[in-house]
C-alpha cells in the first residue's frame, strides 16, 4: 500500500463553494460533493526544492485562503504558485530550498496546518510501460483478468490502483491478485478515501465530480513523469490492437506520442459468468458514440499537459487502424446506472471478441498463479 499525504479542512472553519444549482439536487447528490478536500496528496517533485500540492478546484474560498496563507517546508519560507490547467483539478507547486523535503506546513490567521511530504515514485516506474486506473469494489477476479490481459497482450509492467475507499475488500486483498499476475515488475495498490462526485448527467453533476481529475495528475507528476508509456483503462475495459502490435508501440511511434482508443460495448452471453472473456456479442446496430480512452509517452510531445479523463486538452483525436477497446458492459457494480437495462438490442457474435477475449483471459485463468514478489518502493 502507497498512501496519499492529505489534508481535509475543518468544516467548521471553511468549505469549498458549491456549485449555482446545489440546492435543487437530490440528497445524494449534495452528500457526494466534496466540499472539505484541500488537497489528495502533498508529494515530492522531480526538481529538488519542488512540492506539489493536488486536490480539488480550490473554488473562491479555499483560493483566498491559499494566497493569505504563509507556506513552510521543513520549518524554511516557501513560495506557491497555482499551476492548475483544468477546472476540476488543482496543482500548487511549492518550491524552497529544502533539497529533500520531509513536511509542508500552512500557516493562516484561522489555521494552522502540518502534512507530511509523501515521496517521489518517478524512479521506480521510470523505463517500465504502466497501466493506472481508479477503481472501488470492483469484484478481485475481473481486476485480476483485467491486469493478466494487459499484462499479456500490450506488455504492461507495471500497475497503479488508485482504490477509491472499497469496502468490500482491503487493499491487502488487492495487493494480493496483483501480486500473482505473472509478468508484472511493480505496482502500487493507493488507497483513495475522498467522495468521487455526485452520480449522473448533466454539466452541474459532471463538473463536481474532482476525484478523477486529481489523481491523474498525482499520477502524471508522482509516479509516472519517466514511465515509458502510460495507458489508462477502466477495469471493464479491455485494449487491445493488431497481432503482435501494442498501445505503447504505436504511441511511441506516432509523431504526437500519444494514441486515442475508441470504444465500443460488448455483452455478455446469456447464462454465461459475468467474467471479461464472456463478453462476445456486439450490438447487431450501429453503436452510439464513446468517449475514447488514450495511451501516451510521458516525456514526449504532451509532456506537460495534464491527463484527462479521455485525452489531452486541446490535441485532436490521435486514432490508429485497428486499435480500440472493449467495454465490457457487465463488469460493473452499476454505480452510476443500471447496466443490465439492453434487452431491447439485438445482438450477435463478435469474431474479434473471441479473439481478443479469450486469446489471453481465458487461458490465464486457468492456469495456476505464480507468486510475483512485490517490490519494495524506492
Amino acid at each position: 500500500m502507497t498512501p496519499l499525504s492529505f489534508c481535509v479542512m475543518p468544516s467548521r472553519v471553511l468549505r469549498r463553494d458549491v456549485p449555482g444549482g446545489f440546492r435543487d439536487w437530490s440528497a445524494e447528490a449534495q452528500a457526494a460533493f466534496d466540499s472539505e478536500t484541500l488537497f489528495y496528496d502533498a508529494f515530492e517533485g522531480a526538481e529538488p526544492g519542488t512540492v506539489y500540492a493536488v486536490g480539488p478546484p480550490l473554488k473562491r474560498r479555499f483560493r483566498i485562503f491559499v494566497k493569505q496563507a504563509e507556506f513552510l517546508v521543513d520549518g524554511q519560507p516557501a513560495q506557491m504558485r497555482e499551476i492548475s490547467q483544468s477546472q476540476r483539478a488543482s496543482i500548487l507547486e511549492i518550491t524552497s530550498n529544502v533539497a529533500a523535503p520531509t513536511q509542508l506546513s500552512i500557516r493562516h490567521p484561522d489555521l494552522s496546518l502540518d502534512m507530511a511530504v509523501s515521496p517521489s515514485q518517478i524512479g521506480r516506474y521510470q523505463g517500465l510501460k504502466t497501466l493506472f486506473t481508479l477503481s472501488r469494489n470492483n469484484d478481485l477476479a475481473w481486476v485480476r483478468d483485467w491486469a493478466r490481459h494487459h499484462v499479456e497482450t500490450q506488455g504492461v509492467e507495471a500497475i497503479i490502483l488508485f482504490d477509491n475507499a472499497s469496502d468490500r475488500y482491503g487493499t491487502d486483498a488487492l495487493e494480493q491478485v496483483l501480486s500473482n499476475v505473472p509478468g508484472l515488475t511493480t505496482f502500487d495498490v493507493v488507497p483513495a478515501p475522498f467522495r468521487y462526485g455526485p452520480a449522473g448527467d448533466g454539466r452541474e453533476l459532471t463538473s463536481a465530480r474532482f476525484l478523477q481529475f486529481g489523481l491523474f495528475e498525482i499520477a502524471r507528476l508522482r509516479f509516472l513523469a519517466q514511465a515509458a508509456g502510460v495507458l489508462n483503462m477502466d477495469i471493464d475495459e479491455m485494449a487491445y490492437g493488431p497481432a503482435g502490435e501494442t498501445v505503447f508501440q504505436a504511441a511511441a511511434d506516432s509523431e504526437a506520442g500519444f494514441l486515442t482508443l475508441p470504444g465500443t460495448w460488448r455483452y455478455p452471453q446469456p447464462g454465461a459468468p459475468l467474467t471479461h472473456a464472456a463478453h462476445l456479442l456486439r450490438s447487431a446496430e450501429e453503436d452510439a458514440p464513446m468517449y475514447p480512452k488514450w495511451c501516451l509517452i510521458p516525456n514526449g510531445p504532451q509532456l506537460g499537459k495534464s491527463w484527462r479523463t479521455h485525452g489531452i486538452k486541446g490535441l485532436p483525436d490521435q486514432l490508429q487502424q485497428d486499435f480500440g477497446f472493449f467495454h465490457c458492459r457487465m463488469i460493473s457494480q452499476s454505480w452510476h446506472y443500471d447496466r443490465s437495462e439492453y434487452q431491447d438490442l439485438t445482438l450477435e457474435p463478435d469474431p474479434l471478441a473471441r479473439r481478443i477475449l479469450q486469446r489471453g483471459v481465458t487461458a490465464q485463468a486457468a492456469e495456476t498463479p505464480r507468486k510475483v514478489a512485490r517490490p519494495k518502493a524506492a
